[in-house]
């Protein structure tokens, strides 16, 4: 055989080889990312190596791959999606034929290239050989429209989210499940904390949210901090954490387990003052009482742990109760003064040594300190008999060992969410293991 023949026949091997490895790895590449919109103002990424025990047993053999992370992602609109990586274009289709067979799903439709499906009456599937979508909740005619929008989407017409610099942020993190967010994606309860720290007057669209998931027994713990592409923002939000103190375990066994919602941190009294008066969202928490007396007065003198309980959902009037280390409380010389300057319909009480009681037309509440200095304020009178005395339903030891340390923290009962919004019941189908999460504010 001639030498040119050979290497004719060299080069041909070595295109074939070469143009099989093209191939090889287009099917394991990341351009299923190219579908998360550019402008996405939240994404989650979820990495099922590192996920643990999570029930998924509608999902099983569905094609995707997950040895992949999957993407959630909020757009600028404010609608929801899920991207993961297609391992099975064929099993895609079973796993859509097996829904459709329970009546969980609609039967697959073409649509400009893409196959389509609605699971769970609203949410809509759209795939490829590299990609799967779903979009929702939508119902009736908002399913049309989705669709198309989820066409762009899957086309990958737009620019690389990897390029923009929530992406950028989120691919330096690791963990089970991983978020970056602006402040405005978030549900406007959590929005409070989340913007803690920030200058008076900041648009949330300037604050952004970098947080960790770990799933562990009981316990969902999202370790997160915010930060802002704003240096003057930036530098205020390092300065005000750098304020806070590492909650003790002086009083976390005081704390009920039954509670919707806690929050605790470790504060010396002026700066918290400072953070309240620079996030309305918790100011309004405390609005109801700091009509009839002076509350910033009163948190003036705190210096150690704070804690506020609320123990279930309200859209006013919150049932919240206060307890804090309390070194200064001049405030008690200015009862007799709150006393005769209540609002119509509102009237303080005398209730016992250094306890009052405050009772109004829409809002009823007690407020005192102990002989040991404990600041509180309680929805009722039987609650000051218990005040600073250990819980007869405390936290598990999880929590417990979870919590203590951290400068700022928020502790979830999804069994007391569930209880009373039954409607979150969903969150048990997938992680019925999950009985609290825990949310812990860090500076960095």
């Amino acid at each position: 055989m001639k030498r040119r023949n050979i290497l004719y026949i060299v080069l041909a091997v070595a295109l074939v080889a070469v143009t099989a490895l093209v191939v090889v790895l287009n099917g394991r590449s990341d351009g299923y990312l190219n579908v998360i919109p550019l402008k996405s103002k939240a994404l989650m990424a979820i990495d099922f190596t590192k996920l643990g025990d999570v029930k998924m047993d509608d999902f099983k053999d569905c094609g995707v791959d997950f040895s992949r992370k999957a993407y959630l992602f909020e757009t600028s609109d404010g609608s929801l999606g899920l991207v993961a990586a297609v391992d099975d274009e064929g099993d895609v289709d079973s796993w859509l034929q097996r829904l459709a067979d329970q009546g969980k799903a609609s039967k697959t439709t073409g649509r400009k290239g893409f196959k389509f499906s609605v699971i769970y009456d609203n949410f809509i599937v759209g795939y490829s050989s590299s990609s799967l979508l779903v979009m929702g909740p939508a119902v009736g005619g908002e399913q049309a429209q989705l669709q198309r929008r989820m066409v762009k989407y899957l086309s990958s017409e737009e620019e690389s989210v990897t390029e923009s610099p929530l992406f950028q942020r989120l691919a330096t993190m690791d963990g089970p499940v991983s978020l970056v967010a602006k402040a405005d994606a978030l549900p406007d309860k959590l929005m409070a904390h989340v913007t803690l720290g920030a200058p008076k007057g900041t648009a949330p669209d300037r604050l952004y949210i970098a947080a960790t998931m770990d799933f562990k027994g009981e316990c969902l713990t999202v370790s997160c901090h915010t930060f802002s592409f704003d240096s003057r923002i930036e530098s205020a939000l390092r300065n005000s954490f750098s304020k806070l103190g590492p909650v003790s375990d002086k009083y976390l066994s005081t704390i009920s387990s039954a509670n919707l919602l806690t929050i605790a941190c470790g504060v010396k009294g002026g700066d918290f003052v400072e953070f309240l008066r620079s996030n309305e969202s918790l100011r309004t928490m405390l609005m109801g009482i700091n009509t009839t007396i002076d509350i910033d007065k009163m948190l003036r003198g705190v210096d150690g742990d704070l804690i506020v309980s609320v123990p279930a959902f309200s859209d006013d009037n919150i049932p919240l109760s206060l307890l804090a280390e309390a070194k200064d409380v001049s405030w008690k010389e200015d009862v007799a003064y709150w006393k005769k300057s209540c609002p119509a319909g509102s009237v303080i009480e005398d209730a016992g040594k250094d306890s009052w009681v405050i009772k109004g037309k829409q809002f009823n509440s007690c407020f005192g300190v102990t002989d040991s200095g404990l600041l509180y304020i309680v929805p009722t009178a039987e609650a000051v008999s218990t005040v600073g005395e250990k819980s007869p339903s405390p936290l598990s030891p999880d929590v417990m060992s979870n919590v203590k340390g951290s400068p700022f923290l928020a502790i979830l009962s999804i069994e007391s969410a569930t209880k009373q919004q039954s409607g979150l019941s969903v969150i048990s189908s997938f992680l019925p293991q999950l009985k609290t999460i825990i949310l812990k504010m860090k500076n960095v």
